[in-house]
C-alpha cells in the first residue's frame, strides 16, 4: 500500500473520529488535484472554485462513517464530474447582458482554459468511454482499480477500454 494511500486512510479514520485537523489535511492534500480536474471540466476559474467547494462539501458530508474503499481521488472523481456537469447546466441558463465586455475585463491566465490541449486533440477521435479512461489514466494518473471504482465499472471493462483506445491511437499515429 502506498504511503499516500495509507495517509489518506489514517486521515479518514481521524476525521471519522471528529478530528478537525484531519479534514484540513485531506482538503490540502487533494484540493489542487480537484481544482485542476474542475478547471478542465468547466473551463472557468470561478466555476472551478465552486465545483471544488461543492465537491469537498459532499466528501465531508459523508463523515462520520465514511469508509475509504480505495482512494480519495477515486471517490472524488465522480463527485467532481457530476458537480461540474450540474454547474455547466446551471450556467447554460444564465445569459450575460454584455458577454464581450465581460471577457475584456477578465484577468488573463496566460493560457486559454477553453482551448483544447495537445492531449485533448490526440484523444478527440476516440469514443467518449475510451477518452474518459485515457484521461483518468494518463491525464489524472489514476490506477486502473481506481478508475474502475470512479466509473462504477468492472476492472476488466477499464482494461478493455484502455487497450482499445491505445490500439486506436497507435493506428492513427502509425
Amino acid at each position: 500500500m502506498s504511503a499516500a494511500r495509507e495517509d489518506d486512510r489514517t486521515l479518514v479514520a481521524r476525521a471519522n473520529a471528529g478530528d478537525a485537523a484531519a479534514f484540513t489535511a485531506l482538503y490540502r492534500a487533494h484540493r489542487d488535484w480537484v481544482y485542476g480536474l474542475s478547471l478542465r471540466l468547466v473551463r472557468d476559474r470561478d466555476d472551478a472554485l465552486d465545483v471544488v467547494q461543492e465537491s469537498f462539501d459532499t466528501l465531508f458530508g459523508k463523515f462520520p462513517g465514511f469508509a475509504l474503499a480505495s482512494s480519495i481521488r477515486a471517490f472524488l472523481y465522480p463527485v467532481v464530474r457530476h458537480t461540474a456537469i450540474s454547474t455547466l447546466r446551471r450556467k447554460r441558463r444564465i445569459v450575460p447582458l454584455n458577454a464581450a465586455a465581460m471577457r475584456a475585463e477578465a484577468p488573463s491566465l496566460g493560457w486559454d482554459p477553453g482551448a483544447p490541449s495537445d492531449f485533448d486533440r490526440t484523444i478527440a477521435g476516440l469514443p467518449e468511454e475510451q477518452r474518459e479512461v485515457v484521461r483518468l489514466r494518463f491525464g489524472l494518473d489514476l490506477k486502473l482499480e481506481e478508475i474502475a471504482e470512479a466509473l462504477g465499472v468492472p476492472l476488466g471493462t477499464v482494461k478493455s477500454r484502455l487497450h482499445n483506445a491505445l490500439m486506436a491511437l497507435r493506428e492513427t499515429a502509425g
